[in-house]
This record gives structure tokens, sequence and C-alpha cells, in this order.
């Protein structure tokens, strides 16, 4: 089984959140923007390409790790990893233009904090646990989780 590392972006500005729209399996779907870290891609290499892919947004500034989440596969063999999220606090300049090579982002949109993570629980893989406690200053940053998914 192949491990895939992810790169997020938390980006709040004024009050709001910035999430995309994709296509997929959970129609109009909102998520973090991010992707798949590419190979010889560093996380932040990873992190500025995704956004820009998506949002058309650039990355200013100094990310810094928010939270990590790794991913554990249940398999007949027993639980596998099967990768690690890194949600990086980021702020960005520019205006929304999309160039997804993928085709899955529809869109992108600031949102309330208060709806943030309602819209992104629709993903039923996507424990938002994390990204709760995150938001709600209960963690400080660099915290771990781990997470089955099937």
């Amino acid at each position: 089984m192949s491990r895939q590392n992810t790169v997020l972006a938390l980006v709040r500005s004024q009050g709001k959140f910035l999430l995309v729209r994709h296509h997929g399996p959970e129609e109009s779907a909102w998520w973090l923007p991010g992707g798949v870290v590419e190979p010889g891609e560093t996380l932040l290499e990873a992190l500025r390409r995704e956004m820009l892919e998506e949002t058309g947004l650039y990355i200013t500034g100094q990310p810094y790790l928010a939270f990590v989440v790794e991913f554990q596969r249940e398999t007949e063999q027993g639980l596998q990893e099967a990768g690690f999220g890194f949600h990086f606090v980021c702020e960005v300049s520019g205006q929304f233009q999309f160039a997804d090579p993928d085709g899955l982002v529809q869109s992108a949109h600031w949102v309330d904090d208060a709806e943030v993570v309602r819209l992104l629980s629709a993903q039923t893989w996507y424990d938002c646990e994390p990204l709760r406690r995150w938001l709600s200053g209960e963690v400080g940053a660099g915290a771990i989780y781990t997470t089955r998914i099937k």
C-alpha cells in the first residue's frame, strides 16, 4: 500500500476562512486548499504550488505548522499507515484564479469561521475534530492526531 502525504492550508482573514469547492464523490464538497506532496517536493513547496493551482493566491510570509493528522487505513492485515496531513497556517495575497490541473476545484470562497467545521464535515473520511480543536484554541501549534480511514 502506498503512503500519500498531503498539505492543507488554514487561511483566515477578517473573520473569514478560505475554502475551495470540489467536484467529486461528495458533490460540491467544501475542502481546505491543498493536496498531495509530489516526489521531490518539500512540504512548503507543495503548499505554495497547491494554493496557486487551486485558488490563484500566493502564500506570503512564512507558513507555520498548526497540526498534523496521521491517517491509518483499516485493512485485512490490520492498521497500516496511509500518510500524513500537514495543516499549515498561511497568509495569502492576490485574486482568485483557477488552474487546477486535476480539474477538481470549482471555486474558492471566504466563509464565516463559524461555518467551517460544518461545511467540511461533508467529507465523510475527514475527521474535523483536530480542526475544531485548533479553531477553538484548545490546542497549540504542532499537535498530532491519528485517525482511521477505510
